[in-house]
């Protein structure tokens, strides 16, 4: 009987030691206008990265101590500093305010491959974009009407088509279809045909509400011509797996792969018939899938590993993956918190990229398939508010403000 009190007590103050040890502050940066301000670094100690701030301005520190300094800093916004308070340990609401810079943008070098405007109207905004093999797909505002139009690579209008101002987004799903979607309903974008195979009439052939449009294909991640597979997180997002279902079949969907987070796992803990759990401190598990020529392409950045299948979803090959983390002096592994768990494709070359930031500025890398390696082949230090970023034949596309009216434009700049 003593030696199991004397185990509850050993247990009771490993518990409580591991509380201690676990000392965190979350906070959110924003500008005086109270809107989230994204890849803000984060330093303690002046220089040791600690995080970066996420799309809606939210940072994380997991070993903070009262009395610590942390610092701030972002190509736009000048350094803000913030000593931790008692009350902010482990606690929600810190709010750090940033002050814009008097310059806000840094000189741009003209080079031969500087981003250049690539679509832009002196009286229409870009809204969204969607890139697919046959050119770029568009929409664009024009005081209270909305066009949505298909470019050539080459910028040549193909088709232009009158649509309603509420439409604001544009997503390719897994099959290669293109939707406009607006707060209501999902439309699909489609042509009449020739039988040579010139498009014509491009309009809109089908629609379904938003919530049905997301609950039929939210799911469904990548497709081959024999399988597409759908994703589905466990425990508190710290497992996700993957399934493959074969068209047509009423045969049970198989696991394709799963990946799981035993870290952030071991951190939840059954206790007085519930679970103990902070969501917002488990990063969902990140480990993209993509389909290209038929087969599939897992990143599982957990697991260090890439992991390719071919189109019926039976395992081909693994390489390594050990870009997103370093090697600190005395040999542990750690996350790059500069990596920002952002992937691009680019499908007509078979090539994938990711990104850094450091200060606000963006860095594109490509990544090496073969031995988990990824080498920068360009920056955006004059765009740092850059969005919607994707990649086609060699080509970042990217929609940034004109500095004209308001408007925003498309802009490319070729990587190599």
């Amino acid at each position: 009987m003593k030696r199991l009190y004397l185990l509850l007590i050993l247990l009771g103050l490993a518990f409580s030691i591991m509380a201690q040890e676990r000392q965190i502050v979350q906070g959110y940066c924003k500008d005086k206008n109270g809107k989230a301000i994204e890849n803000v670094s984060v330093y303690a100690h002046d220089s040791l990265l600690v995080s970066v701030t996420d799309e809606q301005g939210r940072f994380t520190y997991g070993h903070a101590k009262a009395g610590e300094k942390l610092r701030f800093a972002h190509m736009v916004y000048e350094p803000t500093y913030y000593t931790i308070r008692e009350k902010d340990i482990n606690g929600k609401n810190l709010t750090v305010r940033m002050k814009t810079k008097s310059h806000e943008l840094l000189e741009v070098q003209v080079t031969a491959n500087a981003p250049h405007i690539a679509f832009d109207n002196p009286v229409m905004t870009v809204i969204d974009y969607t890139l697919r093999d046959d050119g770029i797909y568009l929409i664009a505002y024009r005081r209270r009407n909305s066009t949505l139009l298909h470019l050539s690579f080459d910028m040549d209008t193909l088709h232009e088509m009158k649509i309603s101002s509420r439409y604001k987004y544009l997503t390719k799903d897994a099959f290669g279809d293109i939707y406009a979607i607006n707060d209501y309903q999902a439309s699909l974008v489609g042509f009449m045909e020739l039988e040579n195979g010139k498009k014509l009439l491009m309009n809109f052939y089908h629609s379904m509400s938003r919530k049905e449009f997301y609950d039929k294909f939210a799911a469904i991640v990548a497709a081959s011509d024999s399988i597409f597979v759908t994703g589905q997180r466990h425990f508190f997002n710290t497992g996700l797996g993957y399934y493959r279902h074969l068209y047509g079949s009423d045969e049970e969907p198989k696991l394709l792969h799963y990946i799981e987070d035993d870290e952030a796992a071991g951190s939840i803990r059954w206790h007085n018939g519930h679970y103990e759990v902070q969501p917002e401190f488990i990063e969902p598990v990140y480990a993209p899938i993509y389909a290209i020529d038929n087969k599939f392409y897992i990143f599982a950045y957990i697991d260090h590993e890439t992991v390719v299948f071919d189109a019926a979803g039976n395992e081909l090959e693994r390489h390594p993956l050990t870009f997103h983390e370093y090697r600190k002096w005395n040999g542990k592994i750690e996350p790059d918190h500069r990596w920002k768990r952002k992937m691009l494709v680019d499908q007509a070359r078979k090539e994938f990229y990711t990104f850094f930031v450091n200060d606000g500025i963006y860095t594109l890398k490509r990544i090496d398939l073969k031995t988990g390696t990824a080498t920068s082949v360009m920056d955006l230090s004059g765009y740092p508010f850059a969005q919607n970023m994707r990649i086609h034949d060699g080509v970042l596309y990217f929609i940034y403000p004109t500095g004209i009216n308001h408007r925003k434009a498309l802009y490319q700049v070729r990587i190599d």
